[in-house]
């Protein structure tokens, strides 16, 4: 489990205290771990989600060529041996 270091202060309303005070009630949580777990689902992830699609737009559009290996099993064993080659 991850170790909190780092606080943020927010202010609501009352309105909005209470409705996240009923919700962490009724979910038996404290307010703090309703607040993270709303801005890991609503913030986070999706910037996470567009780093990736990002990344994903910057391989597929590489001008780079890669070579297919003609047989994959001759392919895979040297690099397998290539790989854990030993270099004392």
């Amino acid at each position: 489990m991850s170790r909190y270091t780092r606080k943020v202060q927010v202010f609501l309303t009352e309105e909005q205290y209470r409705d996240l005070a009923d919700i962490a009630a009724n979910e038996q949580k404290k307010i703090g771990v309703v607040v993270r777990e709303a801005l890991e689902q609503i913030c986070l992830r999706k910037a996470r989600a567009q780093e990736k699609a990002q990344a994903i737009r910057e391989l597929l559009s590489s001008t780079e060529e890669t070579q297919v290996p003609q047989d994959y099993e001759e392919w895979e064993e040297q690099y397998l041996r290539e790989k854990y080659v030993c270099n004392d």
